[in-house]
């Protein structure tokens, strides 16, 4: 009997994405030795009817609007639609490796103690050029996979398969937005659920410019992230500790970012609230930097 995965793709269905969706829902299809559904979210009101309707018109996906455009709502009415033995999400401008999900398939229904596969993939930059997604090896060993998140997020769209019976639908619904990847993987470590990492890469990510607002948020996300898991007693004293010191280094950054950008307020916020130890001595030092008139400190940066 061929095994079967249900793979979520959330989507705007706009017209500029539209080719992309579809080389995404291609990539899904077309996996030999699996039977691979797409399903379809389409995330609020803002579609392109002529996107809509190829949707509507294409062979075995399953189809799924929501009136509200919300990450969080899309992500748990994808959860909420899986029937698969074993489900997964690909992003709608990224796609999977053809061939590349029979093996790891495999090895997950042949190991029933195993509730979640991580796999690897690639970073497609603007130039085309292809580098490692995640460095497996890095993980692989550590007898604590949550303390290796603080290096690296190994769960990554297209590039992890979920044991339908072990992830529920209340895990997949928690008000996560900006970095839901790494708030989930969290929680996979705090609910103890058995991991088994596999150097495979199984998806293509392709790489879109950033901008300095989307870096700001990025670390803000992180701090309010680092926050609540160092307080989350499911954790063991050793890992808090250390997400402590992530906590304290993530304000360090961020009182620097605001601080080039002249948000002042918030930088000294931040600086405050980074001066604990082990890096009160280390970081006091910036406050001569937030003691400078920020004009002065623009003017020696064009300077030099």
């Amino acid at each position: 009997m061929m095994l079967s995965l249900d793979v979520v793709v959330r989507t705007l269905a706009d017209a500029q994405r539209s080719e992309l969706l579809f080389r995404a829902l291609d990539s899904i299809q077309n996996q030999p030795g699996i039977a691979a559904r797409p399903i379809v979210v389409v995330n609020g009101q803002k579609f392109d009817p002529a996107t809509l309707e190829a949707l509507k018109a294409r062979p075995g996906i399953l189809l799924h609007q929501e009136q509200q455009a919300s990450m969080r709502v899309a992500r748990a009415a994808g959860r909420k639609l899986v029937t698969a033995p074993f489900f997964s999400y690909l992003d709608d401008d990224d796609e999977l490796i053809p061939g590349s999900l029979l093996e790891p398939m495999q090895w997950l229904d042949s190991h029933s103690d195993c509730d979640v596969l991580i796999s690897n993939g690639y970073f497609v930059g603007v130039d085309g050029s292809l580098s490692e997604l995640i460095h497996i090896a890095d993980h692989v060993s550590s007898k604590q996979p949550a303390l290796s998140l603080l290096e690296d997020c190994w769960l990554q769209q297209g590039a992890f398969i979920f044991r339908t019976s072990s992830i529920p639908l209340a895990m997949m619904d928690a008000d996560w937005t900006n970095m839901e990847w790494t708030h989930l993987a969290f929680e996979l470590c705090a609910e103890r659920k058995s991991l088994h990492f596999m150097d495979l890469p199984t998806m293509r990510y392709h790489d879109t410019p950033g901008s300095m607002s989307k870096l700001i948020r990025h670390h803000e996300a992180e701090q309010n992230l680092l926050g609540q898991i160092r307080r989350d007693d499911r954790f063991d004293p050793y890992v808090r500790r250390e997400v402590g010191r992530k906590y304290l280094r993530t304000l360090h950054n961020l009182a620097m970012i605001y601080w080039q950008h002249g948000h002042r307020l918030r930088a000294w916020r931040c600086h405050l609230g980074s001066l604990r130890p082990p890096y009160t001595f280390k970081y006091l030092l910036f406050s001569r930097k937030l003691l400078w008139p920020f004009a002065r400190h623009k003017r020696g940066m064009v300077a030099t």
